[in-house]
């Protein structure tokens, strides 16, 4: 008679394991799919309804006025300056041959026709692509990056402030670079960042107004803000838990300058006026 007791329990490990490997792998193809819609909606343009305000209030074009121009081009800050927009913010990335360049993501997956990273291209590498997304894109044809030059001009003709985020850690030891050249453009300047070090390294070289980027205020961050002369605080304003205490209060008591992003809701800018913060950047809503 076989013995089949060895061939049963191996069975069962087999199914075991087909059953784990299967489990992964279903995990890994939803993980795929997530990511795929997640890369999907980043990379789609917004419908946005532009609407104007009669509040008392000072307004920033998120990207350049993106409701009406690709995000982050030349474009879309002239068109802000025609607008009347106070201020114009933008985001920049150092070339690989040391050239700055106004662009959200470090990489141009979602803006143009060619992908890379923008920190390990030279600036002729970059011009050899175009942007291929954004709001009415269809009426740019070979449209280019927008330089830091560029941006600071377009300010410059507008009167617009200049509203500049750096974007992560690195490049500090190019800081001098940027803060000179938007000094020779006699430009008003505000530099923001959700990097605490990347302020105090801007501190050391400009006395421009600062401001700490955050998505929730906390008693922390009004004290770290503190330790630098001339720098606020600017939060989420579709963020309901910084409006659930009183510590939009409690940055305006401390004297610290305060302002909100995104605000694309007159609702929420009613909200904001009402707390006293009267300092908004948004994508859609005009004077």
């Amino acid at each position: 008679m076989t013995d089949t007791s060895t061939k049963k329990k191996w069975s069962k490990k087999k199914k075991i394991v087909v059953i784990v490997v299967s489990v992964i792998l279903a995990l890994l193809i939803a993980a795929l799919i997530a990511g795929v819609c997640v890369l999907n909606w980043y990379c789609t343009t917004k419908d946005y309804e532009i609407v104007s305000t009669d509040q008392q209030v000072t307004l920033i074009a998120h990207r350049g006025l993106r409701s009406v121009a690709p995000e982050n081009t030349a474009p879309a800050f002239e068109e802000a300056g025609k607008a009347g927009y106070w201020g114009a913010e933008c985001d920049i990335y150092r070339t690989a041959d040391g050239v700055w360049v106004v662009s959200h993501d470090c990489h141009t997956y979602r803006m143009m026709d060619k992908s890379a990273f923008i920190e390990k291209k030279t600036y002729d590498e970059l011009m050899q692509m175009n942007v291929d997304n954004g709001t009415n894109i269809e009426n740019y044809e070979n449209l280019k990056f927008c330089t830091l030059e560029e941006y600071l001009q377009i300010c410059k003709e507008y009167s617009m402030t200049a509203v500049i985020e750096l974007k992560g850690e690195n490049n500090l030891e190019y800081y001098s670079e940027f803060t000179s050249v938007v000094d020779e453009y006699g430009v008003d300047c505000v530099y923001i960042s959700f990097h605490f070090e990347n302020l105090e390294k801007l501190r050391s070289l400009t006395d421009a107004p600062l401001y700490y980027l955050v998505k929730k205020i906390t008693t922390d961050d009004i004290a770290l803000v503190q330790t630098i002369d001339n720098c606020g605080i600017d939060f989420n304003a579709n963020k309901e838990k910084n409006f659930e205490s009183d510590i939009i209060e409690q940055v305006i008591d401390a004297g610290i300058p305060i302002g909100a992003w995104t605000v694309d809701d007159l609702d929420v800018l009613d909200k904001l006026v009402d707390y006293g913060v009267t300092m908004i950047t948004t994508d859609s809503i005009t004077y």
